[in-house]
């Protein structure tokens, strides 16, 4: 019997759900957490260290704490900006195996729903966030999928969505952006997402420029002009997607029968007549390194780790940008280590925030699928889904109207509810010095309100109401 392509995907898919399945017990005691470790000083400094944590992973954990206890923050912060694919524990391994999506080129995933597709990537995102080890990389991967947006349901931009995410994103997410700016305005899906797949010679379309400017790179007030896009624009005529007969199909091309080889000007920088595609290579590398793409980049850091961009502040890492190239891992080296991300006010966390470090501070074992995504969906975060090319916004006044959705969540959470979803409440709880560790990750309480017995006081009803009322409390919505 011929099985079809779409019989194939499914049949992968189904064996690597089955092998998960057979290796639920040992899952389980994988994931169980941790005693802390002896002689942490937790009364005095872990406070500190959660708040770091908080903001510098997708939620501080037991095991996070252990971590950096034995580390200390400059070598644990190093181990972070350097992620290594095999350094992963194999556990986490396994979980990303069978995910078709990154298996077939974008062009033969047409037999797959869209539906399907972002069904995958969304269990892939959340695996990662939830269980790897490289947390400030998966921290930084998000970043980049809002700041570089492309809305999945746009014609069959969701197909080529799998390959923008490993070949772009997480390939170049602490890498140099000069890099990253050229692989996404190469990337199909950007292509498809703002048009420039149509931009040609005499009829040049603006709409990958306009966006060029006012959000990859120079920020609104960045000081171009409406003649700028217009000469971007036309950099990048010839620009386009493969779609040639026993051709690379669904492949970045650069069709030199649709470029503009005239003069240009951009940013008062002279282009001259006759170039072809290096017209527009030209384009992004000035771009990358512009001082007001620095401000940009580092203003919309701030506010992604710290919640707010003090301006001396954005300046300060925005020279660090400037003099290392735009080398992203320097500049959180130099924000990560600040007293200014300590001392900074909480930030209201966003639905994948708020979801990922619930799982993660219950050491909840999960394996991601469609009943987890629903809830996302619910709180109004599902990626790749946000239509406008500026990505899902920040701070409490965009969010706070997903209260509801967060309780019903962590209600859910708690009581094992939710399929394919499960904790192991008594393996936190049993013991008081993980009850209070657990207690002071979650509500990250500062040094001189480290008394917990009020708090357990008011914690009323069942091991799984407790736990719940942890997770939808005010203290948990803010990072």
């Amino acid at each position: 019997m011929k099985l079809t392509r779409r019989e194939c995907l499914h049949l992968a898919l189904m064996t690597g759900a089955g092998a998960l399945v057979g290796c639920q017990p040992v899952l389980r005691r994988a994931m169980a957490p941790p005693p802390l470790v002896t002689g942490l000083p937790i009364r005095q400094s872990l406070a500190a260290e959660v708040r770091w944590l908080n903001r510098v992973t997708f939620g501080a954990t037991l095991t996070e704490i252990n971590q950096l206890a034995e580390m200390g923050r400059v070598a644990y912060l190093e181990q972070q900006l350097h992620p290594n694919e095999m350094g992963e524990q194999w556990l986490v391994r396994l979980r990303l195996r069978g995910f078709d999506i990154f298996q077939v080129a974008p062009a033969e995933l047409g037999d797959l729903p869209v539906p399907e597709v972002l069904r995958q990537l969304q269990q892939h995102a959340l695996l990662r966030a939830v269980y790897s080890r490289y947390q400030l990389h998966e921290r930084m991967v998000d970043f980049w999928r809002d700041h570089f947006n492309v809305y999945a349901r746009k014609g069959v931009c969701a197909y080529y969505l799998p390959q923008y995410e490993r070949d772009v994103l997480r390939k170049h997410a602490l890498g140099k952006f000069p890099d990253l700016l050229k692989a996404t305005a190469r990337s199909p899906a950007m292509l498809l997402y703002l048009d420039n797949y149509r931009n040609r010679r005499g009829v040049p379309n603006e709409n990958y420029a306009r966006e060029l400017l006012e959000l990859h790179t120079l920020g609104v007030h960045g000081g171009y002009t409406q003649q700028d896009v217009q000469e971007v624009a036309r950099c990048f005529t010839g620009w386009t997607v493969e779609e040639r007969f026993l051709r690379a199909r669904g492949t970045f091309r650069f069709d030199p029968s649709l470029h503009d080889y005239g003069e240009k000007r951009v940013l008062t920088r002279h282009i001259p007549a006759g170039g072809d595609m290096d017209d527009a290579e030209r384009v992004l590398q000035v771009l990358a390194m512009h001082p007001s793409t620095a401000k940009h980049l580092c203003r919309k850091l701030c506010v992604h780790f710290m919640g707010h961009a003090p301006a001396s502040f954005v300046r300060r890492l925005s020279e660090v940008y400037l003099s290392t190239g735009g080398d992203i891992s320097e500049v959180l080296r130099e924000l990560l280590l600040s007293e200014e991300l300590l001392q900074a006010p909480p930030a209201f966390k966003r639905p994948f925030d708020y979801m990922v470090s619930a799982l993660r501070a219950l050491y909840a074992l999960t394996d991601g699928d469609r009943p987890l995504q629903e809830h996302l969906q619910k709180m109004g975060q599902p990626l790749y889904q946000w239509p406008l090319p500026d990505g899902y916004p920040h701070g409490e006044n965009a969010w706070k109207g997903t209260l509801l959705a967060r309780w019903n969540f962590a209600i859910a959470l708690c009581a094992n509810n939710i399929r394919g979803t499960r904790i192991d409440l008594p393996a936190l709880i049993g013991k008081p010095p993980v009850t209070e560790a657990l207690l002071q990750t979650v509500f990250c309480l500062p040094p001189d309100a480290l008394s917990l017995r009020p708090l357990r006081e008011r914690l009323q009803g069942t091991p799984a109401q407790q736990a719940a009322l942890i997770l939808a409390s005010p203290q948990f919505q803010w990072r």
